[in-house]
């Protein structure tokens, strides 16, 4: 009993954080710390970390992060930044060397990635929690310019005229764009380098429906899917559950029209009966999409995780990896692994990540909250070339956010609140790709959180980020850690969660690692610290860590 008051009581609170994000925020003051020079255009290139895995197959692999493994144990607090009246969400997109990144409340910041000061911001009128994609809005083209009249010598004994005007062909640069959702289910596309909107699309309408996965930019489209917070609705007995269908769809991105929207419940919802309260029972519903999608160019097709079942009534595409057709949105297959889990940890909640391996074969990846890992093969409708579960026996955890791969392995983030039943604790693990057999396993750390015993839990469900030699993981108690790659080992650890001295004057603290981890450019790592929207500690701090916080 105990156990289901403490259940409903956490539901009830993420269904009160749901409404009060979609209400439109006053917005806060103008930044304060704005940039002696305006920001000019960017240019997209390999030093930077776009979208949520840094490319579109969501590996969160940094190749070039310009810091060695061995200098990871002197880094430093190079500057933090503030945001106003919020507290953190998603994670920092660096292009280009300017730093864009959201607040739970709706403000876009654009930032210089070496200072930390603010070239403009934007405020969204709801809540916002996915992570920002920047893309050229089309290829430079070519086109007609007037060219300067010029005298031509007219026939034998007449005089020069003047030549109509002529033209010739020059180079425009396109404009680039910064691409998010927000918790409404609406996306926006805005001027990257002014800050200025440049469209707005409502990708869906239902009331519970909201955009957590970072946009995926591939050629000329948009690709986006759709998760909701109905899952929370539907712990108390008064509401008519459920009627929420998550989707993905593809979107122009010059214009942000829909070229095609598929539900991953195809059948619309019917009542089919009422609950112990007498309340209107209907469904199918369920498969929200939480997690950014997967783009594989080679088979011409997109994969993404799906979430359970919100209703008794089975349906094939939930709790599973589905690949749709780029083109189309058409569903080539699905692999489901569990039908209906009232626990959800049948759910996938991470990006599948596409890698190849040594011999050149490539490989689906995705983790499961159940705490299995699956390797799928893509040439064979997802067919399980194998699968481990990382959890404990006696200590059971699972797989949030999601893993990170280089070449070799798979690194693992596993928390306990997502276990059932739920505890306190957490570990990273890293996982041959080749065969699933286990490297080494790193049980979180379990110091005393800084903000006191309540809520303090030592999980790892922030997503992972690994440099070459380094795997990077956040736990909800606010500490950041280095592992080495080789054994496991923790080679730096630093404790985010306490107040800072903000180059944007805002009083700053962080809080719990959570969703978003840590993206790395041109050798410093950055980091939003305080995602408190469930178990944990909010904060309101981005903060940068460099060599000697130089």
């Amino acid at each position: 009993m105990r156990a289901r008051t403490k259940a409903r009581s956490a539901a009830l609170a993420a269904l009160a954080f749901s409404i009060l994000s979609r209400a439109a925020p006053q917005a806060p003051p103008p930044e304060t710390n704005l940039c002696s020079e305006p920001a000019g255009p960017l240019a997209l290139g390999t030093a930077q970390w776009n979208g949520w895995g840094r490319e579109i197959e969501n590996t969160r692999y940094q190749p070039e992060p310009a810091i060695r493994a061995t200098d990871v144990p002197k880094l430093g607090l190079k500057w933090a930044y503030g945001f106003q009246g919020s507290v953190v969400a998603g994670q920092p997109t660096v292009v280009d060397g300017r730093i864009f990144v959201l607040s739970a409340a709706g403000r876009v910041y654009s930032l210089d990635a070496k200072s930390g000061c603010t070239y403009w911001t934007f405020d969204v009128p709801a809540g916002a929690h996915s992570s920002i994609f920047i893309g050229e809005l089309s290829t430079p083209r070519k086109v007609l310019v007037p060219a300067p009249p010029r005298q031509v010598a007219g026939r034998k004994g007449q005089k020069p005229k003047r030549q109509l005007m002529l033209a010739h062909l020059d180079v425009v640069k396109a404009p680039t764009a910064a691409f998010f959702g927000d918790d409404t289910g609406a996306i926006y596309a805005l001027d990257a380098q002014k800050g200025t909107l440049l469209w707005k699309t409502q990708v869906d309408s239902h009331p519970q429906a909201k955009i957590l996965g970072a946009p995926t930019l591939f050629h000329d489209r948009l690709y986006v899917v759709v998760g909701s917070s109905e899952q929370s609705a539907a712990q108390d007995n008064t509401y008519a559950c459920c009627t929420f269908r998550g989707s993905v769809a593809a979107l122009e991105m010059t214009t942000g029209h829909v070229v095609w929207k598929t539900y991953t419940v195809a059948e619309e919802p019917r009542p089919y009966g009422k609950n112990g309260a007498r309340v209107t029972e209907l469904g199918p519903a369920g498969g929200a999409v939480a997690a950014a999608p997967t783009v594989d160019p080679k088979r011409n097709l997109l994969y993404v995780g799906t979430g359970g079942s919100l209703t008794a009534v089975n349906v094939p595409t939930t709790d599973a990896v589905v690949a749709l057709d780029l083109d189309d949105g058409r569903m080539r297959w699905v692999k489901q692994f569990s039908r209906r889990d009232a626990a959800g940890a049948a759910e996938f909640g991470s990006s599948p990540i596409l890698r190849t391996l040594a011999d050149g074969k490539q490989v689906i990846f995705a983790g499961q909250k159940s705490g299995i890992v699956y390797a799928l093969d893509p040439d064979h409708g997802g067919d399980v070339l194998w699968q481990t579960k990382l959890i404990d026996a006696t200590v059971p955890r699972g797989i949030e956010w999601g893993p990170a791969a280089d070449h070799r392995n798979l690194y693992v983030g596993l928390s306990g609140l997502i276990a059932e039943p739920e505890n306190m604790s957490g570990a990273l693990e890293a996982i041959d790709m080749r065969t699933g057999a286990r490297r080494w396993y790193t049980p979180s750390p379990a110091p005393g959180c800084s903000w006191g015993p309540e809520s303090c839990a030592h999980a790892e469900s922030q997503a992972v980020t690994v440099i070459p030699g380094i795997a990077f993981s956040g736990s909800m108690d606010g500490h950041l850690r280095a592992y080495s790659t080789i054994d496991g080992k923790i080679v730096w650890d630093t404790d985010t969660a306490k107040d800072f001295v903000t180059v944007n004057s805002i009083r700053a603290s962080g809080g719990s690692l959570d969703h978003g981890g840590a993206t790395i450019v041109n050798g410093v790592v950055y980091i939003n610290s305080g995602y408190g929207q469930r178990t944990g500690q909010p904060g309101n701090v981005l903060l940068a860590y460099s060599v000697d916080g130089k």
